[in-house]
């Protein structure tokens, strides 16, 4: 028995395949219980990337950029420093500290101060005040002992406060959150990596590695969740000061927040808005409810199941992948805009035809194009499987997933559907001709040369637009002007020296303790040993590099043992302390000082020491890269530090490393799509000359895509790098339909002109109505706030105008001409 009659016979049974689908949809549905979108900052770096692994290292030991930055300034013009404003500063703290999954919180409240008024380096240790009451004396929590001018003064002034913790002009504050790390997620990454090279070399099962990743990912789930809940609660702590105070928060794990709440919103609401517009546009185009409903519901089945097996694999979306939604929709869309053309073509030429065999005459008709544009699509997002980017693979496979459902879906639905209601009346509309593609068709026949000039130079410009595309990227852009968000970092960037973090460690000899019991018999017990780590040759060589840092472009605030150092020349007449003194102020620092000045920067039983910096985003854009390159080179030539004992590293640099693994993968890959597109166009049509043919118009259109970005300033990033297998996915879809019936047409009379008209006004339709839909209807996400959405729509809809024009021009054009030498081949297939 012929596939096509088992065919047959399966769809004979319509209400059976509605009611399986029916039942298939409602567990899906159960499913999405477990469908979850991740705001986790490492879906933004490379898996193995070999600073991915000092980074983690250190954060072990310093914690990593998992902290938030409240601000707080005055609108009323009440003074920062006053008890009004203090006290309100410290009920914010204690609230923020009392919330799960806060681990400390610093302020100018904990402050240590030394000169309101000056003290003396002996009588630090019990001397010393902040701005917060020691729990006597008053009632709103605040010091009223300590000079405030004074304080003002010296927190504006100092080296380590003034941009960090308050501005220069003393009324804007910073509390830092501190936020508690979850060490099982991080074991478990550990233990991820190790399996991962342990699969490789046999030393561990397929099954035993997927059981690790499972309970990655339901640790990592759990964690984001918690994460979310608890930048929840600090919008919520914030929103009572708004009238009189303002308060913004930033921080990379509220960038990894926003980015995915900005992404659950512009779902719910620009979903509906593009569903709107698609469905409107189906009726203009079609004038029947049927034809509406249909699409629109074979695009819902097919995105429920493909979300509904993602919860049950229990795979989260991140800010990448998200956009499979929209992909899998305009996938749908075309597969039955097709049939709907040819199921109304077919009923138009054969009115009497019974209805079993005009259902079974377009399906298998548009079987052979739909299953080519199915694989070529595949082909194009399966390329990202090599980006070793979790979040760009996951987004492939993903796309794959929901193209084998939505073929499968299309083929089950739409002639169960179709058997269930009912012959289709026919239509005024079928034969209506579209302007667009007779003027199209008409402008290819006539002057194919002046098209292929034309092609051309737009070639040749799009080969210049390329070379002025970026890859610098800075958080801030992906956040309209008028979000909270990006007021809350540029007002960071302005006033308290810069919003994304990134730091620099140097790896000195460790401290060894001594064993020398016979000399600890006649001395006290010494509290902190490690004081005589701190040598001034250390201390010069950290501030030689801390300037280097600072002189970066748009590096702000930048914090380290020198400028310890230079506060504690508060002491000694602005004179540089010689070790003897360094290692006594060390010794008389109290504890809760040094845990909050010293220890965040060095760990003297390691050796290790950390150069703390923030870059301002709203300041020059950034060659990252090059910052780097610079801070290295000097380190290892000036400074004769050995590469392996300096280490740049932070979620600025992993994000930089992620891109640049992207492009990379993605121009490995290209080659890769290109000729695995060939060999399907060759397969299809049976034709090299064919295959190259429709190549051509489509890799321009591509370039078009990607040189407009180029043109317009549009940087490539996580997301917009996946517009080149969009583009050329989609303009291979185009293609493969309108060869398909370009050679049915050839084999009717062998003119080619005529065959290029008749494909214009038949299947030109169908790619005309799939275009017209997706480019209104993805218009319409450049209302949204969220950029990366924003260029998302605008060039998803760009590359379908242009994928529509290359193959209703570029195409045909190259047909006539290229018949005029090499004649074309029909087929009756």
């Amino acid at each position: 028995m012929s596939l096509v009659q088992i065919y047959r016979d399966i769809i004979s049974f319509p209400r059976l395949i509605l009611t399986a689908i029916f039942c298939l949809s409602a567990v899906a549905a159960w499913q999405l219980q477990n469908f979850t979108f991740d705001a986790s900052a490492d879906t933004l770096v490379v898996q193995g990337d070999p600073k991915l692994a000092k980074y983690l290292e250190m954060t072990e030991y310093f914690g990593g950029d998992e902290f938030l930055a409240v601000t707080y300034s005055r609108k009323d013009g009440l003074d920062l420093f006053s008890d009004q404003s203090l006290s309100e500063l410290l009920v914010l703290q204690t609230q923020l500290d009392s919330l799960a999954g806060v681990k400390s919180i610093f302020s100018i409240l904990d402050a240590p101060l030394i000169k309101s008024p000056p003290i003396s380096l002996e009588t630090m240790s019990t001397s010393y005040k902040t701005l917060r009451s020691p729990g006597t004396g008053t009632d709103n929590g605040v010091d009223n002992t300590v000079d405030r001018t004074l304080a003002r003064k010296e927190l504006t002034t100092s080296p380590l406060f003034n941009n960090f913790l308050i501005s220069s002009d003393g009324d804007s504050s910073v509390i830092r959150i501190d936020l508690e790390r979850d060490l099982e997620l991080e074991q478990l990454y550990k233990q991820r990596d190790k399996a991962r090279a342990d699969l490789v070399t046999g030393g561990l099962s397929q099954d035993e590695f997927v059981l690790i990743e499972a309970r990655l990912m339901n640790v990592r789930r759990d964690y984001v969740k918690r994460r979310e809940d608890l930048i929840s609660q600090v919008r919520l702590s914030l929103e009572q000061y708004n009238p009189r105070v303002d308060v913004f928060i930033s921080g990379v794990p509220m960038v990894a927040a926003d980015m995915i709440r900005y992404v659950k919103s512009d779902l719910m609401l620009f979903g509906s808005l593009v569903f709107s517009c698609i469905i409107l546009l189906l009726y203009y185009f079609f004038r029947r409810i049927r034809w509406v409903v249909l699409p629109v519901l074979i695009s819902s089945i097919s995105i429920l199941f493909t979300m509904g097996a993602l919860g049950f694999m229990h795979k989260s979306v991140t800010v990448v992948s998200s956009n499979f939604i929209s992909l899998l929709a305009i996938i749908c869309i075309s597969f039955s805009i097709h049939l709907i053309v040819r199921y109304r073509e077919l009923l138009s030429t054969q009115p009497g035809i019974h209805h079993d065999e005009l259902i079974m005459q377009t399906m298998q008709s548009k079987f052979t194009p739909c299953l080519y544009t199915a694989l070529t699509t595949l082909l194009a997002f399966g390329s990202m499987f090599g980006s070793r980017i979790v979040p760009v693979e996951d987004f492939g496979w993903m796309m794959c997933l929901g193209i084998i459902v939505s073929f499968f879906v299309t083929y089950a639905v739409f002639p169960a559907v179709l058997l269930t209601l009912g012959k289709a009346p026919l239509s005024k509309t079928v034969s209506k001709p579209v302007e667009l593609t007779i003027l199209l068709s008409r402008f290819a026949r006539q002057e194919p040369g002046k098209v292929l000039f034309f092609s051309f130079l737009l070639f040749i410009v799009s080969v210049y637009g390329l070379t002025l595309v970026s890859f610098e990227n800075r958080f801030i852009d992906y956040f309209d002007e008028d979000t909270d968000i990006y007021k809350g970092m540029a007002y960071i960037d302005k006033h308290l020296g810069g919003t994304l973090p990134f730091d620099v460690y140097l790896r000195f000899e460790p401290f060894e303790y001594s064993n020398d019991e016979e000399d600890d018999f006649f001395e006290e017990t010494e509290s902190y040993p490690e004081r005589y780590w701190y040598t001034t040759d250390r201390i010069k060589t950290i501030a030689r590099l801390h300037d280097q840092v600072q002189q970066q472009a748009s590096v702000g605030k930048v914090i380290s043992l020198s400028t310890l150092e230079k506060i504690s020349r508060e002491f000694t007449g602005g004179e540089p302390l010689n070790s003897i003194e360094l290692a006594y102020l060390m010794g008389e620092l109290p504890d809760s000082v040094r845990n909050q000045l010293v220890v965040p920067y060095a760990i003297p039983e390691l050796g290790i020491t950390r150069i703390s910096a923030r870059i301002r985003e709203t300041g020059q854009i950034l060659s990252k890269d090059l910052m780097i390159k610079n801070i290295e080179e000097f380190a290892h030539d000036t400074l004769n530090l050995k590469p392996e004992d300096v280490v740049v590293t932070g979620m600025m640099v992993l994000f930089n490393d992620m891109l640049k693994q992207l492009a990379e993968s993605q121009l490995r890959t290209l080659v890769y799509v290109v000729l695995a597109t060939f060999l399907m166009f060759s397969l299809l049509l049976r034709s090299i000359l064919l295959a190259t043919i429709a190549l051509i118009p489509n890799l321009i259109a591509a370039a078009a895509v990607i040189a407009f970005m180029g043109y317009a300033g549009i940087p490539m990033d996580m997301m917009t790098i996946t517009i080149a297998s969009i583009s050329i996915g989609i303009g291979v879809d185009d293609a493969i339909h309108y060869l398909h019936r370009f050679r049915k047409e050839m084999a009717l009379d062998q003119d080619i002109a005529a065959s290029v008209e008749r494909a214009h006004l038949t299947i030109g339709r169908a790619m005309y109505f799939t275009s017209m839909i997706i480019i209104v209807g993805f218009s319409v996400l450049a209302f949204s706030n969220f950029m990366p959405t924003v260029y998302f729509g605008t060039l998803t809809a760009l590359a379908m105008l242009l994928a529509l024009l290359a193959n209703l021009t570029i195409l045909p054009s190259l047909l006539i001409q290229v018949n005029r030498i090499i004649r074309i081949q029909p087929t009756n297939d």
